[in-house]
């Protein structure tokens, strides 16, 4: 099937310029210390890399022929520290179906992936790092803000950011951490060549700043998010300016039992344009989500687990009156959240502003030490107006590891319509479609 994801890049060739500069730049420095009197130590650089191939089965059903195809993703990375407390990463990305040519719409994509430079120091009792530069951004477990690693492109932001952590802790065993960041989205600036929508007097940039933090607490762990997207253009809105709060709590999940819960809310305002029209109408956004997870976590040592949970998030039966309630995800990696066929890469958007409640169950059973079998069971309903069943999906997934770089991953999914799947494009009720694939990942 075709994950559609939001790529935060410029389609020029910055990456191609970049990494000549980058190569003069790392030959320069040795040629020029080396006519020093006394040379110091070379530029320590590391070189990283993956290459993954994805086929995938895509059957939708209702009339529709089955696709298959083929995804491509390779990139390739160099980390150097030119001097105490600073580190530049330059990683690029080619992207690419087999077998697509140019008058397929981004079929082939070469692009800067990421090209930062870090700036570290301590403060305090803290260990501060200042990051400049095309990044990923990954927030707790992602439900806002995330690097989408499952598309071929992923998605990375143009932002600067701030990284604490309490001094010299060891990665993942922090009592506590906090970043803060802002990103530019969309650069819609006059000198770039936009032009104001209709209902605006200057076109404004697309941005976005954030705050996140965790802390833990006995033995769990607490992570707090604070978002404000602004600028935003979708569908029949503009203009949208939203504010997320999310809280989540995560017990020890190494326990025999444990728990994940979570809450965010959502406000702001924006237009509404009806289709057809050049007038708009102002809306107050007003939004929700709750999510909750319970039962036997996967964890190191432990060969089965097993979890119940759901999601809801809240929608609007009326989109079009002064007040919106549907809650946006934002810049999430929504694929491991509401079924692995990506039938919701978009809840608001795919349910038609009304929301998503997903019931589900998970299961793991470990193999072998190399292999894991991986089984959701998901139950979907809209949340606003006549909420009425959209249907079930089940997926199932066995990772193959082959050796610390090196992976296989097998998957297949099916999903049944209920009798509402058809007023959002899922096909008739009792239908269904498919989907699989394999997927080959080897990284140094």
């Amino acid at each position: 099937m075709t994950t559609t994801t939001t790529r935060i890049v410029r389609r020029t060739p910055l990456a191609a310029y970049a990494l000549y500069a980058l190569c003069a730049l790392l030959g320069a420095i040795p040629a020029h210390l080396a006519a020093q009197t006394t040379a110091p130590a070379a530029v320590p650089v590391t070189f990283f890399g993956e290459i993954r191939a994805r086929s995938e089965m895509d059957r939708p059903g209702g009339g529709l022929p089955t696709d298959v195809f083929t995804y491509l993703r390779t990139r390739i990375g160099i980390r150097a520290q030119p001097a105490d407390g600073v580190r530049l990463l330059f990683q690029l990305q080619d992207s690419r179906v087999y077998g697509a040519n140019t008058a397929v719409a981004a079929a082939s994509i070469f692009d800067l992936h990421q090209g930062y430079v870090d700036f570290s120091a301590t403060w305090r009792d803290a260990d501060v790092t200042t990051r400049v530069g095309r990044q990923e951004v990954a927030l707790g477990n992602e439900r806002l803000v995330g690097a989408v690693n499952w598309s071929n492109t992923g998605r990375t932001f143009d932002a600067a950011r701030v990284l604490f952590s309490p001094r010299s802790a060891a990665s993942g065993a922090a009592e506590w951490t906090a970043t803060a960041f802002v990103a530019t989205v969309d650069e819609r600036g006059r000198r770039f060549g936009a032009t104001p929508a209709a209902d605006d007097l200057e076109p404004a940039d697309r941005a976005l700043v954030g705050a996140y933090a965790t802390r833990k607490i006995d033995d769990g762990t607490l992570h707090a998010t604070l978002l404000f997207d602004a600028g935003a253009n979708y569908r029949s809105y503009s203009s949208s300016n939203r504010f997320t709060a999310d809280a989540r709590y995560v017990s020890n999940t190494a326990a025999r039992f444990g728990v994940d819960i979570e809450g965010a809310y959502q406000a702001g305002t924006q237009h509404y344009r009806a289709s057809g029209t050049s007038t708009t109408s102002s809306q107050d956004v007003g939004a929700w989500l709750l999510a909750a997870r319970a039962g036997v976590f996967p964890s190191a040592g432990r060969r089965t687990s097993a979890i119940v949970g759901a999601d809801i998030l809240s929608g609007d039966a009326t989109s079009v009156d002064g007040r919106y309630t549907a809650f946006a995800t934002l810049y999430a990696t929504n694929h491991s959240k509401y079924g692995l066929m990506d039938l919701f890469g978009d809840p608001a958007g795919r349910t038609k502003e009304r929301g998503l409640v997903d019931a589900l169950g998970m299961v793991s059973r470990e193999l072998n030490s190399r292999t894991t079998l991986q089984a959701e069971l998901h139950r979907y309903n809209t949340q606003a107006g006549d909420t009425r069943e959209i249907g079930w999906e089940l997926d199932v997934v066995a990772p193959v590891r082959l050796s610390g770089g090196a992976s296989l991953q097998f998957g297949y999914g099916a999903f049944r319509a209920g009798p509402g799947a058809a007023a959002i494009g899922l096909g008739a009720e009792g239908s269904s479609r498919h989907w699989a694939f394999a997927m080959v990942r080897a990284a140094f």
